[in-house]
Formats: structure tokens, C-alpha cells, sequence
């Protein structure tokens, strides 16, 4: 005799609840940009695996990173990390690393922060002095923070405006971990 439980189960992993399956995830941060004056957001979803972005090879001046869902929970979700990537011919360059965390607001739910990490991996360069990775690459290690929110206690703020010391980059790509 089969229980509730596993006939629950039974039904969610075989396919026969697709109203349970097609949920979607939960939205982690919202990548905004300007286009002609007007805000375009990209949602970075909690979800596995690269995603490529819908606007893949369009470089922007600034890029502003903002809070995604806001959701109620009895414990605190787990950090995670997000790994923004350039993409070129047959390869990704890592741009740089935003770390989120999530804290309560007044309303009791949990609010995703973030953290810009740009530590860059270095090499040794032609002339044997030691050089950001990416700069050998041919992509500026040099992100310029613009934004006015200022980071919590731990470093984390609501939201991020970055942008290059060089000029316009594209965030073809992302990794959610």
C-alpha cells in the first residue's frame, strides 16, 4: 500500500504535477543597464549552470545591480556567489565576482545584499613582473564603484553601480553559485 507521501512523490518525479515543476526560481539580483534613456533589467535567477545574456556583446558604460526576490523564511538562505564573465572566441573572461547575502528587513523577509570582490588573479607578463590575469587577457581588471549605497557592517550593500577605468564592457554571461 502506497502513503500520501510517497505517492506525492511518486507524482512530482515522475512529471504528473507540472503546475509543482514549471515554478520558477527565485530571482537572486537584477542587472540593469541604460538603453536610450531607459532602465533595462536582466533577472539573474537562482538556477544552475551559465546563462548567457540577452543583451551578449553590448558593452555599457555602468552597470547597477539591484535586489531580487524578497521572500519569508525561518532561517537565513546561504550566501551565494555569482561569477561575471566576458565572453570571446572560444573562451570566458572572468570580470569579476559579486558575493550576496541575505538580511531581514523590517517586514521579516529576506533581502539579498552584495559584495563586490575584484581580486584579480595575476601572472607573470612578458617582462617577467607580475600582472592581473585578466589584463594579460586583454580585459581591464579596473572596476570604478559610482553607487551611493553605503555597505552594511559585513560589507555588503543593497545595491552596486560599477563600470570600467577603461570604457563600455559587456556582461555576456553569469554562473550562480
Amino acid at each position: 500500500m502506497l502513503r500520501p507521501t510517497a505517492l506525492a512523490l511518486m507524482t512530482l518525479l515522475l512529471g504528473f504535477a507540472p503546475g509543482l515543476q514549471a515554478a520558477k526560481p527565485p530571482v537572486l539580483m537584477l542587472l540593469e543597464h541604460i538603453e536610450a534613456g531607459k532602465a533595462i533589467q536582466t533577472k539573474i535567477e537562482l538556477k544552475a549552470g551559465v546563462v548567457e545574456s540577452k543583451n551578449k556583446g553590448k558593452p555599457r558604460d555602468k552597470w547597477i545591480i539591484r535586489a531580487g526576490d524578497a521572500f519569508k523564511s525561518e532561517i537565513r538562505p546561504a550566501n551565494r556567489i555569482v561569477n561575471f564573465y566576458k565572453l570571446g572566441l572560444g573562451e570566458s573572461t572572468l570580470l569579476f565576482i559579486v558575493r550576496a547575502r541575505y538580511y531581514q528587513n523590517q517586514d521579516g523577509k529576506w533581502v539579498p545584499h552584495f559584495q563586490l570582490n575584484e581580486e584579480p588573479l595575476v601572472m607573470r607578463g612578458p617582462d617577467g613582473k607580475w600582472k592581473p590575469l585578466t589584463l594579460i587577457q586583454g580585459v581591464p581588471s579596473l572596476i570604478m564603484q559610482t553607487g551611493t549605497a553605503l555597505p552594511n557592517a559585513e560589507g555588503y550593500a543593497a545595491s552596486l553601480e560599477l563600470g570600467f577605468t577603461t570604457g563600455a564592457m559587456p556582461i555576456d554571461a553569469w554562473l550562480v553559485q
